[in-house]
């Protein structure tokens, strides 16, 4: 039961790795073994992943070249990339009758286009091996929720793009699922989260009354990571405490 999660010397490459979830990721791979790259926007960020024994990075996810060479290097240090998990995205509480072309563009272009260039980098590199792949997607992707509608639109967007490819790739011995977190305290959710009364009034509306936590999604990622969910593909996990049930 054991090698069914076991990570030992397994290549993994996380985006977004420099704080919230993706960092909870890269710390949870790396303690299990991995060798684990992870990429952030700044150089700081690389530098704080490198003192903790993850391969930091700065890539940006709206580089058309960044995943590419950063893949590159991977398969000619190691031979070989296990697991990508596309972790990056931004976000916006702007209301829909404001949004700007610009700040719209931002969004899809690296929620959106910035994990299929991730993951069509992935598989051109990786088409002879087979591989895993896990985007992070968000419950706001099935669900509508007030001034959030481009990251909705965004986050529906990386499903739906998760469901193609696991089933256009599957021939080629890749699998791709789809995390789906629920409110979970991160940078990205401090707007809500860091004011008492918003938080308790999204902790209302949670069955289990609590916001979510990175660590929270740590047991979703090893499991679609690992060869325990081997025969699952282009599926959609959600971790919400509850949210969605009702």
């Amino acid at each position: 039961m054991d090698e069914l999660f076991s990570f030992q010397d397994r290549v993994i490459l996380i985006t977004g790795a420099g704080r919230g979830i993706g960092k909870a990721f890269a710390e949870a791979f790396h303690k299990r073994g991995a060798i684990v790259y992870g990429t952030g926007s700044r150089k700081e960020s690389a530098d704080h992943m490198n003192a903790f024994g993850i391969q930091g990075r700065v890539a940006d996810a709206t580089d058309p070249d960044a995943m590419p060479g950063l893949i590159d290097e991977i398969m000619q240090t190691h031979g070989k990339l296990d697991c990508l998990i596309n972790n990056s995205g931004i976000s916006s509480d702007t209301p829909a009758s404001f949004f700007k072309e610009d700040e719209m563009e931002k969004i899809l272009n690296t929620n959106v286009k910035g994990v299929f260039r991730a993951c069509q980098a992935y598989f051109k590199a990786h088409r002879k091996k087979g591989g895993v792949i896990v985007n992070v997607a968000s419950v706001l992707g099935l669900y509508g929720f007030p001034l959030a509608s481009i990251y909705s639109a965004s986050k529906g967007g990386v499903i739906q793009l998760t469901r193609a490819l696991a089933i256009e790739w599957a021939s080629s011995g890749f699998r791709l699922n789809a995390l789906c977190p629920g409110f979970i305290e991160t940078d990205m959710t401090a707007r809500m989260t860091g004011k008492a009364e918003y938080k308790s009034k999204a902790e209302e509306g949670i069955p289990m009354k609590r916001i979510g936590k990175p660590e929270d999604l740590v047991g979703a990622a090893l499991f679609l990571a690992s060869p325990a969910s081997s025969y699952m593909t282009g599926q959609v996990l959600i971790v919400d405490g509850g949210l969605t049930a009702q």
